[in-house]
């Protein structure tokens, strides 16, 4: 069944001529000098994936949707000169070489198998698959080779001196017959588990064979025999007298409409190329498939696109479209330049003439023809013929018949009338002049009440209300309203418009002309053609835009194409068909409707120039040199899509290939940072115009689509580490249909210093490493306060030293002067007291000044002996008394050393003036509670205030005390209290820590 629905054209058939012509095929031929590896093709496949593989004598080709891809033995191949091509059930690919063996490709590798594993001869000549075997043919003898397990069995070949040379298999009535060269026909026999080979008889000399039916063709030298199969099976000799054709078919391809072509090649004859069977007849196609190889030797047909493929010796593989979207029809030597018609006829405009067809009969008026005209006119008129003073466009009536030239061909009121450079000719359905006129104008067109529009590209327009005498209105080129540099024209109901290439658009309506562009309503001016899109107009400029416009009321853009939609830079022409817009350019055909674009070009077959164009009903016709096209718009406009599957090819990365075989999961990839340079192959499923197709893809669904490209290919550099999931849309041209497929879900991996867990780790260490330091620093901080508090306690103790060695001096100076008194006075005994008492007290003062704290009847002992020197300066007139809390034991508890002696010091300085009665001195030591003793040193002497001369407050020794109290970590105002009132005495109290 067809692929594309192709409908019956010539429905009208007014293209049909009275001279032969010839439908010509759209081929490509695939050469050394470009696509293949060698130009001797010696077998070629379809797979079931659609793509072709083709069979060199230097390398295996694998054609998919115009990609390329090659294998030679350093891919793996087992040789490069490649005899036979086969797909097994499974999908794997099996290349016959001639001297190596056979090499089986899955997609990803080849497996060889050869003599060496049990294959009966390395040169292969036919490869026949069915069921679980794969049937190897070679120069001498037959194998059959599991498909699944690859074990080989090799047949055992009849006795004889001919090589048992395998040409051909085929299949009938669920047996495997073999065809060889000069041995015969064998069938293969399956018994009791065993293989082998029977005789069925002894046809010899074959080259191929191809089952048609009930029928078989078998191929011999210099000829071909059609035969019944039971009949070509039998033991007989069944050749028929009758040997057709005259040349060596080496392969057959038939079609899905059982057409069946031959490849050919004479050998030592030059009567090979491409030939088609009809009626056992060999008719040859070399011209209309443009095969000029006289030596074609393979053969295959893609059933789904209807293509044909023909392997030569000398020139390549040749792709031929048998069923093409645009029918070429080739007319040598003649230029199809316009097409025309009325209700019973229609018109075709050549370059040497016009062809009419009335009522299945065709006339053609020669260009010999309208020059007779033209003379004929000259010579008989009355009117006097143009002038270009009269500012008329003058004709030159010297022009030979053989340098016409045609501008165009309109229909009015049933009549052609064509525009040539010797004058406008006016011809009726029946082929007769109806009206010649002397005009040279290169577009004119009609009122719509009839009346001829002539322009002048320098003289104005005229409207002729008269052709016969010639009457017309004159419109000048001076009035900003008059059309000038007319390029094109279209009637459309009540109007007229005409387009300028300078000025824009005008209308003719009422009876008059208006200009779009100087009335202010549009103000495109470089306008070139224009043609009916339903209720609206399409009209292109000179830069290849197309504006559709509404013109029944207020002037109106309804929308603007603008060239980089369009195909092609210059716009050839624009045609309507039911709403969908036609426009022809340089490049090919555009076919546009609510924004699908359609574009067909030389791939589908439609080659430039694109000289005219007609829509008669579903069809569209195109002229060009050397013949027409014929396109089917319905199969064109309503295709559906074609595109349907997206699969993956290869993958580079790093510019190293990854193999596909290695995915852990479908469609999912992970790479690791360092990978993250990808090149991504892919390919859609087979399509007859791959290069209609432009490919685009994203990341994620949240990113923009990429530029559009002609290669199924991505490349992906220096991807970040991110998830991506790669999304390819396809975009079909011939359609105006577009794909969107998931194709990959690719992962770039973080290197391990970006990941999760090393993240945390890092943060874990940081962390143990922050808490050891800190941890390290509170020890050193321990530490560092721990020797420092060392440090200063020593300190301390030495400031305390110091301190004690600053009130020694103190003190020794007032026993000196006491000392001093005592011998100055005379009283020796009470000096040698004296100083037997201080020398006992300098004794206690250097054993208590380096300890910084002494027990307290040590500090009691100290201070009676102090007591006593200072005392016998006063006489002993001073009463001592001492009290302790029988709850103190002064033999455990410990004061800091000589706090005391300072206060007790200044009773004997400052309380004692001469004239206090009864002087008095009261130590006494109390504990007020658990750790705190209470020290207290009161006299009765002469007080002070905080007015007063007196100096107890304010005395070295006293600020000396509380420095060392400080030092020792006591609050001093809390610490100690001195109370003195004037005339009743003072009261020191100390309250320490024990």
């Amino acid at each position: 069944m067809p692929y594309y629905k192709i409908t019956k054209l010539f429905l009208l058939a007014f293209l049909w001529f009275n001279f032969a012509f010839t439908q010509n095929y759209p081929t490509n031929n695939y050469t050394a000098a470009r696509d293949l590896p060698n130009n001797a093709v010696r077998s070629i496949l379809v797979d079931s994936n659609n793509s072709l593989w083709i069979g060199t004598e230097n390398g295996v080709v694998k054609k998919e949707n115009d990609e390329f891809q090659y294998f030679f033995e350093e891919d793996g191949l087992a040789q490069n000169s490649c005899w036979a091509i086969a797909e097994d059930k499974n999908g794997k690919l099996w290349f016959g070489s001639y001297g190596e063996g056979i090499s089986i490709y899955d997609g990803y590798k080849f497996k060889i198998i050869s003599e060496k594993d049990g294959l009966v001869h390395n040169q292969i000549t036919k490869l026949f698959t069915s069921g679980n075997y794969m049937y190897v043919g070679t120069s001498d003898g037959v194998s059959l080779i599991d498909v699944n397990t690859f074990k080989v069995n090799s047949l055992k070949t009849p006795p004889g001196k001919e090589l048992f040379r395998v040409q051909d298999f085929f299949e009938y009535q669920n047996q495997i017959y073999v065809v060889t060269y000069s041995s015969g026909i064998f069938r293969i026999l399956n018994k009791d588990k065993q293989t082998a080979l029977a005789s069925v008889n002894d046809h010899k000399f074959i080259y191929s064979v191809l089952m048609d039916r009930d029928s078989i063709y078998s191929s011999n030298k210099g000829f071909f025999t059609k035969s019944s199969l039971p009949a070509y099976l039998s033991a007989k000799d069944s050749v028929p007298i009758q040997k057709l054709g005259t040349s060596i078919i080496w392969d057959y391809a038939k079609t899905n409409d059982h057409k069946i072509f031959a490849a050919a090649w004479g050998i030592y004859d030059t009567n090979g190329g491409i030939y088609e069977l009809v009626d056992e007849r060999l008719i040859s196609r070399a011209v209309e498939f443009n095969i000029p190889s006289r030596e074609v030797i393979s053969l295959a047909y893609d059933s789904k696109f209807e293509k044909l493929y023909a392997g030569t010796r000398d020139a390549g593989l040749f792709e031929i479209a048998l069923n093409p979207q645009i029918k070429i029809h080739g007319i040598p030597g003649k230029n199809i330049l316009g097409f025309a018609k009325t209700k019973e006829t229609s018109a075709v405009l050549l370059n040497d003439g016009i062809v009419l067809k009335i009522a299945g009969n065709e006339q053609k008026i020669t260009i010999s023809q309208l020059k007779k005209w033209q003379e004929n006119y000259v010579l008989n008129t009355d009117l006097p013929l143009p002038k270009h003073k009269d500012h008329f466009y003058e004709l030159d009536y010297s022009t030979k018949a053989e340098d016409i030239n045609f501008y165009d061909i309109k229909v009015s009121r049933d009549t052609y009338w064509l525009n040539t450079n010797i004058g406008v000719f006016a011809i009726n359905e029946s082929g007769k002049l109806d009206r010649y006129l002397p005009l040279h104008s290169e577009e004119i067109n009609f009122t719509p009440s009839g009346n001829l529009i002539e322009t002048n590209p320098y003289g104005g327009v005229r409207v002729y209300n008269d052709l016969a005498l010639f009457h017309y209105t004159h419109f000048e080129k001076e009035h900003d309203q008059t059309p000038t540099m007319v390029v094109g024209s279209l009637k459309m109901g009540a109007k007229t418009y005409f387009l300028s290439i300078f000025s824009g658009l005008y209308v003719w309506e009422n009876g008059s002309f208006k200009s779009y562009f100087n009335n202010g309503i549009w103000s495109e001016k470089k306008l070139k053609h224009i043609t009916v899109l339903g209720n609206n107009l399409a009209i292109s400029n000179e830069f290849g835009d197309v504006f559709i416009v509404n013109d029944d009321g207020p002037f109106k853009i309804k929308k603007k194409i603008p060239r980089a939609k369009i195909q092609g830079n210059s716009i050839s022409f624009l045609k309507n068909y039911q709403g969908t817009l036609i426009i022809g350019t340089e490049k090919g055909l555009t076919l546009y409707n609510n924004g699908r674009y359609v574009f067909l070009d030389k791939e589908q077959g439609l080659e430039q120039p694109l000289l005219s164009a007609e829509v008669n009903q579903n069809t569209l016709s195109i002229g060009s040199n050397n013949g027409y096209y014929i396109i089917d718009l319905v199969a064109v406009r309503d295709t559906n899509t074609l595109v349907d599957e997206i699969r993956l090819k290869e993958i580079f990365i790093n510019n190293n290939k990854f193999s596909l075989g290695s995915f852990v999961e479908k469609d999912k990839l992970k790479l690791k940072h360092n990978e993250n340079t990808v090149l991504l192959k892919f390919s859609t499923n087979a399509h007859p115009y791959p290069n209609k197709l432009k490919y685009q893809y994203r990341l994620n669904d949240n990113e923009p689509w990429s530029l559009s490209s002609t290669k199924p290919e991505i490349f992906l550099p220096s991807l970040p580490t991110d998830n991506y999931e790669l999304d390819v849309k396809v975009s079909d041209e011939s359609t105006g249909l577009s794909y969107t497929q998931a194709l990959l879900n690719l992962t770039v991996l973080p290197p391990f210093w970006k990941t999760w867990w090393f993240l945390v780790i890092i943060i874990s260490i940081i962390i143990m490493v922050v808490y050891s330091f800190y941890e390290f620093q509170i020890r050193q901080i321990k530490k560092f306060e721990a020797q420092k508090g060392l440090i200063q306690k020593r300190f301390e103790e030495t400031k305390m030293e110091a301190l004690l060695a600053q009130m020694n001096p103190h003190f020794i100076f007032n026993a000196m002067n006491s000392i001093q008194y005592y011998i100055m006075d005379s009283d020796i005994d009470k000096a040698s007291v004296f100083l037997g008492d201080f020398s006992k007290l300098i004794r206690l003062n250097l054993d208590h000044c380096t300890k910084p704290t002494i027990l307290l009847i040590e500090e009691i002992e100290y201070l009676q002996s102090y007591i006593r020197v200072e005392n016998t300066r006063f006489n002993n007139k001073i009463e001592v008394i001492f009290k302790t809390d029988p709850l103190i034991d002064p033999y455990e508890l410990e004061i800091p050393s000589m706090l005391l002696q300072t206060f007790v010091e200044n009773v004997f300085v400052h309380a004692f003036p001469p004239g206090v009665y009864n002087p008095t001195l009261k130590v006494s030591f109390k504990l007020l509670s658990e750790g705190v003793l209470q020290c207290r040193i009161e006299d009765n002497g002469v007080g002070f205030t905080k007015y007063s001369t007196n100096k107890l407050h304010n005395s070295k020794g006293v600020s000396l005390v509380k420095e060392r109290l400080t030092l020792l970590g006591y609050d001093v105002e809390e610490t100690v209290q001195i109370i003195s009132e004037k005339d009743k005495g003072t009261s020191v109290t100390l309250n320490l820590e024990v």
